[in-house]
């Protein structure tokens, strides 16, 4: 399957704006008083999480259904690479496993306040 999307204007000038962005120390960008949590925002510690159980649970389809068509939302190069590296990152460490749904779930970027995906 190929998807044809493209850049809006919009995407363009959020993209050259980012990349002229300074990434920000955690303390700088959270109030004084959530500075106790930075360790459970670390990207480092996310890894030391306790192990995931995998449960089987599966959302039963109706057979004579058909998958309804949706909008396909184009994303920038930069949050293509970003979704991209982090779904092999978390596949490689187990952190997620590939879905076998026939559907597909829309992925949106917000961007964070130290300017990161």
């Amino acid at each position: 399957m190929e998807i044809w999307a493209s850049q809006t204007t919009s995407q363009q000038l959020a993209q050259a704006f980012a990349a002229n962005a300074m990434p920000q120390e955690f303390q700088n960008i959270v109030p004084s008083y959530f500075h106790v949590f930075e360790d459970v925002f670390s990207k480092a510690l996310f890894d030391s999480l306790l192990e995931c159980k995998r449960w089987d649970h599966v959302i039963e389809l109706l057979l004579d259904s058909t998958p309804s068509s949706c909008k396909v939302y184009p994303l920038m190069p930069r949050e293509q690479e970003e979704l991209d590296t982090f779904l092999q990152e978390n596949l490689d460490s187990s952190h997620i496993h590939p879905s076998k749904s026939p559907m597909a779930s829309l992925v949106f970027f917000i961007k964070k306040k130290d300017g990161l995906l």
